[in-house]
């Protein structure tokens, strides 16, 4: 993760009624979508978790896996937002 995108990701979790993420996810099977989420907090160094707003539910985020992320402004975004799926692997 760049130091641009650790900016997004901590002006996000501050300032969560206002912002959330677009991010692009790797996931283990090595499938790649788009989704956005609202950061809630760091579980440690390397993972956040967050609210999917795709899944309507909480996930962890390994941030070795995300990627492009991209600060919103959350009164922009409705949910159930759609996932993009980028590269399908399954």
């Amino acid at each position: 993760m760049t130091a641009i995108e650790q900016n997004k990701l901590t002006r996000a979790l501050r300032d969560p009624d206002n912002f959330v993420l677009r991010i692009t996810y790797k996931d283990r099977a090595g499938s790649v979508t788009e989704r956005m989420v609202s950061p809630i907090r760091m579980v440690d160094s390397r993972t956040m978790l967050a609210l999917c707003l795709c899944r309507e539910s909480p996930r962890r985020f390994d941030l070795d896996r995300c990627s492009d992320l991209e600060l919103v402004e959350a009164h922009d975004v409705l949910m159930p937002c759609p996932i993009r799926v980028l590269l399908n692997c399954t």
